[in-house]
C-alpha cells in the first residue's frame, strides 16, 4: 500500500519532477522483485479513466537499461561480456530488462547509474509532454502498441532520448575496458 501510495502521488509532482524521480528511481522496484505491484496502480488508473499514466514513464527506465548496455557491449573488451550485453539490449528493447540490469549493468554499477539518469530524463520529457498508455504490461517496442493514435511520436521520443542519454552518458563516463577486469 506504501509503494503504491508514493508512486501515485509521485507521478502527479509538477513540472515535471514526479517523472524524472520515478524514472530515476522506480528500476529500483525491479531489483527488489516489488515491481509488478504496480499493475494494481495501473489498473486503477485504467479503471478511473482509461489511461495508464505510469507506463510510458517506467518504459524510459527500461529503454535507457538498454542504452547502457549497448554502449557497454560496443566498448566491451572481453567476449563473454559482449556475449551478454548485445542480447540484453534487444531484451531490454522488448521489455524485459532483468539481463540488462543483473547480467551487466549492476556488475559494473555506473551503468546502472547512468542508465537511471536516461531514465529520469525520458520520464521527466514523458512528464511533460503527458503520453497515456490504453493498456498495461508492454513496454519497450512491443510497447508502442499502447499508442498507436496521436501520442506514438511522443511516446518514441521520450524513449530514443532516454536510450540516447543513457548511451552516451555510459560511453563517456560510466564504463571503460579496466572495469572488466
Amino acid at each position: 500500500s506504501g509503494v503504491l501510495f508514493a508512486v501515485e502521488h509521485l507521478l502527479f509532482l509538477p513540472m515535471g519532477i514526479g517523472g524524472f524521480l520515478y524514472g530515476c528511481f522506480g528500476q529500483l522496484l525491479g531489483i527488489f522483485g516489488i515491481h509488478h505491484i504496480l499493475n494494481f496502480l495501473e489498473i486503477s488508473m485504467l479503471a478511473q479513466d482509461g489511461w495508464n499514466y505510469l507506463n510510458p514513464i517506467g518504459t524510459c527506465g527500461n529503454v535507457a537499461q538498454a542504452g547502457a548496455v549497448l554502449a557497454v557491449a560496443i566498448k566491451a573488451a572481453s567476449n563473454k561480456t559482449k556475449q551478454v550485453a548485445y542480447p540484453a539490449c534487444l531484451s531490454a528493447l522488448l521489455g524485459i530488462t532483468e539481463p540488462a540490469v543483473f547480467g551487466v549493468n549492476l556488475k559494473f554499477m555506473k551503468p546502472f547509474v547512468m542508465s537511471m539518469i536516461g531514465g529520469g530524463v525520458g520520464g521527466f520529457l514523458a512528464s511533460i509532454f503527458h503520453p497515456r498508455a490504453t493498456g498495461m504490461s508492454i513496454t519497450g517496442i512491443p510497447g508502442t502498441l499502447l499508442y498507436l493514435n496521436e501520442q506514438l511520436p511522443f511516446y518514441i521520443l521520450v524513449n530514443v532520448i532516454a536510450f540516447a542519454v543513457a548511451f552516451t552518458l555510459t560511453w563517456f563516463f560510466g564504463f571503460n575496458k579496466k572495469m572488466e577486469q
